[in-house]
């Protein structure tokens, strides 16, 4: 197989990655009125988006086979997101990023989350290596990388540009055969 399930969804001890819906307007309504910043890139940042957005836009990536964006998913309450985007088919290789809600930081859900998706994207498709990579001074989202089994590869300077400036970006990776 080289491409994703239409209906891609995976489950771990605690959380369901599953695909954004429309019975998560209220959930995601609430998120952008409280500027939180977790929402895969070309989340609405109004109101009057958000049914766009749920109906074609979260899974316009998937529709171009370039990957996936998926909401976490504890107990019926989106807690966060993951995606897989920059994906390759032909030479096996994919970025996976997340996103958790301030609410819910600090309890294990984005490692759990990463190493949920990455171990069915391995099982199910061609996909050979996939990486992660985290802004030098996101102590938490380094954390997670090393949580998830990821191998830090190398620092990329000045490699993201932010609201204050270019970053330093730590680049992970994984392999498939690191599973083994």
């Amino acid at each position: 197989m080289t491409g994703l399930a239409p209906d891609l969804s995976v489950t771990t001890e605690r959380l369901t990655l599953r695909p954004f819906a429309p019975s998560d307007a209220d959930r995601i309504r609430a998120v952008i009125a409280a500027r939180h910043a977790f929402l895969p890139p070309g989340a609405p940042g109004h109101p009057s988006g958000i049914s766009q957005w749920l109906a074609h836009g979260v899974h316009e990536l998937h529709r171009s086979g370039q990957g996936v964006h998926l909401a976490m998913d504890a107990e019926g309450l989106v807690v966060g997101a993951i995606s897989l985007f920059k994906t390759l088919w032909g030479a096996g290789t994919a970025e996976v990023g997340y996103g958790v809600h301030p609410m819910h930081r600090g309890r294990g859900y984005a490692p759990e989350a990463v190493r949920g998706l990455v171990r069915r994207l391995f099982e199910s498709t061609t996909l050979r290596r996939i990486e992660l990579r985290a802004n030098l001074d996101n102590t938490a989202s380094l954390r997670v990388a090393e949580k998830a089994g990821f191998v830090r590869e190398g620092v990329l300077r000045a490699a993201a540009l932010e609201d204050d400036g270019p970053h330093d970006v730590v680049v992970f990776g994984l392999l498939r055969t690191d599973l083994s």
